[in-house]
């Protein structure tokens, strides 16, 4: 019988491995049809919006998906032409994304954001954080944005996807939104904002672009 996230949840949090959470999630739902309260069947959003408006062709380059979930964004950034690696910490999640996307170009991979590969150092052009920051407990939102930062080769381009709270709001959790003085890092990690757009209905958030300059 399937728990409930919730209850799976508080049990890894009490037992102090909230990490080991996500893997159990994924599992419940592959082993005994349970809910992964975070997907919604498709790809984000304002990923694809933001796709659409600016024409992205990901033909020649090479995109990584963080904390890959079910696949719908790594999917849609193949569709768009990109060469692309989707990981995730559980290995019933990539497995789930291997059985769903049998027919799939994406190399999924399971990893540790913080402990990646030493190859993927600077190895991608573009790539995608959605809601991965925000999902894990905020003692590991700086190692999380310092890893993922060293993801983008020179004149490669990021794109964060997440909840938003003002900086004098408490942290609530979980998920737990994140603040324009918690993104700003990745600008003292040595990228760029191309812009950054913020989203009021329903419950805050942003959606900012990010680039790594070539050196000059």
């Amino acid at each position: 019988m399937p728990q409930s996230p919730r209850e799976i949840i508080e049990q890894h949090f009490r037992a102090g491995r909230p990490l080991d959470a996500f893997e159990a999630i994924y599992a419940n739902a592959r082993e005994h049809g349970g809910i992964v309260p975070w997907d919604d069947g498709q790809p984000a959003p304002h990923l694809v919006e933001w796709a659409q408006e600016h024409h992205i062709d990901g033909a020649g380059r090479r995109a990584l998906v963080i904390g890959c979930g079910l696949g719908d964004d790594a999917e849609f950034l193949s569709r768009l032409g990109f060469d692309v690696t989707a990981f995730d910490l559980s290995a019933s999640a990539i497995a789930l994304c291997r059985e769903r996307w049998p027919q799939s170009r994406v190399r999924y991979v399971v990893a540790d954001l913080l402990n990646a590969p030493s190859e993927w150092q600077q190895a991608f052009d573009f790539v995608l954080e959605s809601r991965t920051i925000q999902a894990i407990p905020w003692q590991y939102t700086e190692p999380a944005i310092r890893a993922i930062s060293r993801f983008l080769a020179p004149g490669g381009d990021l794109l964060v996807l997440c909840l938003a709270r003002e900086p004098h709001e408490p942290r609530t959790g979980i998920p737990w939104p994140l603040s324009r003085d918690e993104l700003a890092q990745f600008e003292r990690e040595g990228l760029r904002v191309v812009r950054w757009d913020s989203f009021l209905p329903h419950q805050p958030r942003f959606r900012v672009h990010y680039r790594r300059e070539t050196a000059s």
